[in-house]
């Protein structure tokens, strides 16, 4: 069976389609899609940015090659890609950029500023388009189990060893915002994405234990 490419710093394999899609589907919240961009920052300011996207490459491309008496019509692949960096402030992803003060403080506060519309660039390198999203169910209803597409995506921040809470500085109607165990979560539809409209901006407080005492 044709194999998903999985790139990061380490290296790159390939995984099984329906074997990784599934664990991957079923890992997080049964309303996500595994797509999206993670941030972890530890203690001293550094981190690691990963970015899933799902995607529907010529099936030319990811086909089986060796195979009899198949037409194969279908594809969906999902990339992960893996990086380090020193400090999240500077940090950006297409037109997805992070904003931190210092780390090494007690406490602080990360902005994320989210564009929209026709414009941004980010969530379409992550997501395929309307037309491709049934095509892409299409192909996800023929796996060995069946995985539902929701066609949204999620962007999560964890900052290691810190209490966190999170907020958009302005609500958006069916956009998630949650924060548990040291990580800021935001869900995103790809409808609302993909509507035009002002840069929405994720604000997310963070504190170490015991700092409020020390003070």
């Amino acid at each position: 069976m044709q194999g998903i490419p999985i790139f990061t710093r380490f290296g790159a394999r390939l995984a099984p389609l329906a074997i990784f899609a599934v664990a991957v589907f079923s890992g997080g919240c049964a309303s996500q899609d595994p797509a999206g961009v993670r941030i972890a920052v530890d203690a001293t300011g550094k981190g690691t940015m990963t970015v899933a996207a799902l995607t529907m490459p010529a099936i030319a491309s990811i086909g089986p090659k060796a195979s009899e008496g198949v037409v194969w019509t279908d594809g969906v692949q999902l990339t992960i890609t893996a990086g380090d960096f020193d400090s999240l402030g500077g940090v950006s992803y297409e037109d997805l950029v992070f904003d931190a003060a210092d780390f090494a403080a007690d406490g602080g506060t990360v902005r994320v500023m989210i564009p929209r519309g026709a414009d941004a660039r980010w969530y379409r390198t992550l997501h395929v388009s309307p037309e491709a999203r049934k095509a892409m169910q299409k192909a996800l209803d023929r796996a060995i189990q069946k995985v539902d597409l929701n066609q949204n995506l999620t962007i999560a921040i964890e900052i290691t060893g810190a209490a966190v809470a999170a907020s958009l500085v302005q609500t958006v109607p069916g956009v998630s915002v949650t924060a548990k165990r040291g990580v800021a979560t935001v869900v995103m539809p790809m409808d609302l994405l993909e509507k035009s409209g002002p840069p929405m901006v994720l604000a997310i407080n963070w504190e170490r234990p015991g700092a409020t005492a020390s003070r």
